[in-house]
């Protein structure tokens, strides 16, 4: 009979079994986080904190230059803020230009608010939960790709949104950032390459 030998494991450090397993569910519960799809019945569009133009430039996954069409769906989720019941809209935006991103003529973005629509005075409210934009003007947007979704969220909420007016984008009042006020059309691409060179 062969004697059995076990190797030495001098010198090695090994992870006791206990810490090993909670070591694979972290990193399953971080993958799934990370992997887990928007459901527009349940979930909302999350506000991704922005603190610069560059940072919003470089994180947005596409930068377009286009115009809303009124919103083609509206999906009540299972979520309720103080003023009402969450919804989740989809509107197409038809693309103008593109900055940043493959090359497309119209992109579906997905916003969060809030039924009934709160007055005006409900600030907070009113942008944390934005809703549905007018359709008519131009915009620049900057957007963020939504995980199992073909649509995109406004990266920044209202920070990622700037309407043009008389040929220049409008830095809306307490969010946007001052670098993308005023800014021309024409003069649109070489402001956000240097934005996303910062």
């Amino acid at each position: 009979m062969k004697a059995w030998k076990r190797k030495s494991t001098a010198g090695k450090r090994r992870i006791p079994p206990a810490a090993a397993s909670l070591l694979l569910l972290a990193v399953v519960a971080v993958a799934g986080a990370a992997a887990a799809p928007f459901r527009l019945d349940k979930d909302v569009v999350g506000d991704t904190t922005v603190v610069s133009a560059s940072q919003l430039a470089k994180q947005a996954d596409c930068i377009a230059v286009g115009r809303f069409s009124d919103s083609d769906r509206m999906v009540l989720t299972d979520r309720t803020a103080p003023q009402g019941r969450l919804v989740n809209f989809v509107q197409p935006f038809t693309v103008e230009r593109m900055l940043k991103c493959p090359s497309s003529s119209s992109v579906r973005i997905i916003t969060t608010g809030i039924e009934p629509l709160p007055p005006p005075s409900q600030t907070e409210a009113n942008e944390r939960y934005p809703g549905a934009w007018a359709s008519g003007p131009d915009y620049l947007v900057f957007l963020q790709k939504l995980e199992g979704q073909d649509g995109y969220q406004v990266l920044g909420l209202l920070k990622g949104v700037y309407p043009i007016q008389a040929g220049k984008t409008v830095s809306l009042e307490r969010q946007g950032f001052p670098e993308l006020n005023g800014v021309s059309k024409e003069n649109l691409d070489s402001v956000v390459k240097g934005l996303e060179g910062r």
